[in-house]
Parts: C-alpha cells; structure tokens; sequence
C-alpha cells in the first residue's frame, strides 16, 4: 500500500511490546482515521491480545469513516454477523472476505454482501509457495544438518505474460495491469453461484503469478513507477 501512496498505519500489540511504539498505531486510531481495514492475524481466543471476533460489533460501529474491511488473517477474527449488520448499516461501505466462520458453511448472507468473496486462497500464488517450499526445505536441511542441495524446479511462466495498456487511459491503467495478473471476480462469481462447493474451489484454484513475472507495455509515464513499485516489468 505504501508504494501506492497509501498512508499505512499498523497495528500490532505483541510486536509493539518487544520492538517499542515508533512503528505502531493504536486501534482506537486507526478505526478513527483509515479508509481500508484489513486484518492478516493469527486467531488467538485467550491471553492478553485475543484476536477471536476483534472485529466486533463494537469494533466496527466506532469506526468513524465508512472504512472497507478486508480480511486475509483467519475467519473468526471478524465476527461475520456483526460485518453483516454494519454493512447493511451502512456503517462501513464494503468487504472482501477470503477467511470465513465456519468454513465450508459459510455464511451465505454475508457472501451475497460482500464485494469480493474468495475461498480462502490469497497466499495461493505459485511464487509464494515456490518460495515457501524452498523455506521449508533449506530450514530443515539446516536442522538435521543435511549435506544435501535441493533442486528447484522453474516457476512455470504465467499463461498471459505481456501486459499491454495501449489505449487505456491512464487512470484505469494500474487496475487493468493488477487484475491482468488476477481476476478475483471471477472467483466472486463461482462462489456465490455455488458456496457448497467452497472446498472444491479452494482445493482446485489455479495457481496464479505475482507481478514481476508480468511485463508491461504502453503505461503512461505517470503510471510507470507505480507499477515499478508494485514489481511489474516495464518495457519501454
């Protein structure tokens, strides 16, 4: 988000107490001043930062700007009825939900809500887990002290590798670039039309390729950097 522009303000209890509080921002903050919310915790139901329904009723009615809640972390850590009801409210003006209650019994009032629903599989990019796997492997080497150089198979490359912006205007440039890559409607759409098939989505996803994987041609020079930013290769 940063490389966007975007002001971040992190929140983060148990690294602030280890690290200080330069890097951190209150929740009390944060729910008065952001725009976006977007949750990537793990889901903790006890001790002294529980993360269990932190986004709760009370939580979402004190926000202050009709935010747009993301989560990405687990799905109890927003209390699903309660978005339901601060949608409906009005109370925060959208959602993209990837981590549900109760999964596969999703809630299916919350899903016809929300403007992007997927099953659970944001970290599923063939990149991230090349690179996890890698993680894995070196890590363990490392611990049973193997004398062993693992062999890494390429990335196979993107189906769609070029991305051209000629004739699109430059203000719609970045998100045709970005939805290139991913296209999360389309898994909006196939959930909503069938929610009880919600594991055969996850365990079927096609894996997808990060930006830098993707070249660019025709963006705008205004554009250029954002896209730089973001890892796209720009061909000039």
């Amino acid at each position: 988000c940063e490389k966007l522009g975007m002001r971040v303000l992190l929140n983060d209890p148990p690294r602030e107490e280890l690290e200080g509080s330069a890097a951190f921002t209150p929740i009390e903050t944060i729910q008065r001043e952001a725009d976006i919310i977007t949750f990537h915790t793990p889901l903790t139901r006890d001790g002294k930062h529980k993360t269990y329904h932190l986004a709760d009723s009370e939580f979402l009615s004190a926000t202050a700007r009709q935010p747009f809640i993301i989560n990405a972390a687990r799905g109890g850590v927003v209390d699903n009825r309660a978005l339901i009801h601060a949608l409906r409210d009005g109370n925060v003006s959208g959602a993209i939900i990837d981590c549900w209650e109760n999964e596969p019994n999703i809630d299916l009032e919350l899903l016809k809500l929300v403007d992007i629903a997927t099953p659970h599989i944001a970290g599923y990019s063939a990149d991230g887990k090349w690179n996890a796997t890698k993680m894995s492997l070196e890590q363990l080497s490392d611990f049973f002290q193997l004398d062993v150089a693992p062999r890494y198979q390429e990335i196979p490359a993107p189906t769609k590798p070029l991305v051209s912006l000629h004739n699109v205007e430059p203000s719609q440039q970045l998100e045709k670039a970005v939805w290139h890559t991913y296209n999360p409607a389309l898994e909006t759409e196939a959930l909503k039309a069938v929610p009880g098939d919600f594991y055969h989505f996850r365990s079927h996803y096609p894996l997808r390729r990060e930006y830098p994987a993707h070249r660019v041609t025709g963006c705008d020079k205004l554009v250029a950097p954002l896209l730089t930013n973001l890892g796209f290769q720009i061909i000039r």
